[in-house]
């Protein structure tokens, strides 16, 4: 059983303690830390755990085996190395960082310490990337030749001044750190690294300092297109699309709905099994600590979608294609 503690008590670090506390076999929460010290003390009743009273004390803690990290974004590389560097496995929240050299600088710790990272793309164990990935590997969908996502919610509308989402170096593009870089991550997948990427990024309502509109064409190492949107002042939508030459495919990621239109003009609708992805997530992390499985999102993979956050911001503010290595 790997004993973790939760860092950054707020409504993210609830979701995830509600996914496995007293429900999995193999990790479960024993402290928390927040600098806020009735956060701590809350969310210690909450959920059964002890809790520390400073960062430093708790991953200096030999009792804990590992760090569960949802801090403000820009705050991960920090907290991420110092608990690596002291022994602890880290789970940290997408995205791994909010510039990719200090994604690349945990990592490099990590490999130093000898200690498991693990990322938070959620989606990566949903019904709907399990289905489309196997028809994939069965050759079903043909020659995938264009990968559309859209990741929106209207959270943004009610940001306030002093809420730690409500800012450009928290939210980089507007709702990309938030939520599309989850629909980044399942276009990579399939389209392998983006090598170019043009974008608009724009504040069209939102009152706080920080954009809500995001719109960006992507092209593939894998010889595809794509085109992202993710909004921070709309309706709730998570869809996924593939189109190819056998195949397109219509998908509703959060609500585990898939519609195939074969190209003999067949229509199937399917609605899938909804899977619990918080729980998986954390169970093959703890797997993965313990050396029994390899945790299915590349270390390497998220430092990419932190490269193409990075890229969709300086193409809109420049107004430039801008081509990223191989």
């Amino acid at each position: 059983m790997i004993k973790a503690a939760s860092v950054g008590l707020g409504w993210w670090s609830d979701e995830l303690a509600k996914s496995i506390q007293g429900k999995s076999k193999k990790i479960k929460i024993v402290s928390c830390y927040s600098r806020n010290k009735k956060k701590r003390i809350n969310f210690s009743k909450k959920f059964k755990t002890e809790y520390h009273n400073s960062y430093k004390d708790l991953i200096k803690d030999k009792n804990i085996d590992a760090i569960i990290l949802t801090t403000p974004h820009s705050l991960h590389a920090n907290h991420a190395i110092q608990a690596l560097q002291n022994g602890k496995h880290v789970f940290v929240e997408k995205p791994m960082a909010t510039k990719s050299v200090d994604a690349q600088k945990i990592l490099y710790t990590a490999k130093k310490y000898n200690k498991k990272l693990a990322v938070g793309h959620n989606r990566r164990f949903s019904s709907v990337f399990n289905y489309i990935k196997k028809l994939n590997n069965q050759n079903k969908i043909g020659k995938i030749l264009h990968l559309d996502a859209n990741f929106s919610a209207p959270g943004a509308l009610n940001y306030k001044k002093n809420f730690w989402r409500a800012n450009r170096k928290e939210s980089p593009g507007g709702a990309i750190a938030g939520l599309g870089i989850h629909m980044i991550d399942l276009m990579c997948a399939f389209g392998g690294k983006i090598k170019s990427i043009q974008s608009l990024v724009r504040k069209y309502a939102v009152k706080v300092n920080m954009d809500d509109t995001t719109s960006a064409i992507f092209e593939f190492d894998n010889r595809c297109t794509g085109n992202l949107t993710t909004i921070f002042a709309c309706p709730y939508i998570s869809t996924f699309n593939v189109y190819g030459t056998n195949m397109n495919i219509f998908s509703q990621v959060d609500s585990n709905k898939i519609i195939i239109v074969n190209k003999n003009g067949k229509i199937n609708n399917l609605n899938l099994i909804n899977q619990n992805t918080l729980f998986l997530e954390l169970q093959e992390f703890a797997d993965s600590c313990v050396n029994k499985k390899k945790y299915r999102i590349d270390n390497k993979e998220a430092i990419h979608n932190v490269e193409i956050m990075e890229a969709i911001v300086k193409s809109s503010n420049t107004k430039k294609i801008i081509y990223l290595e191989s």
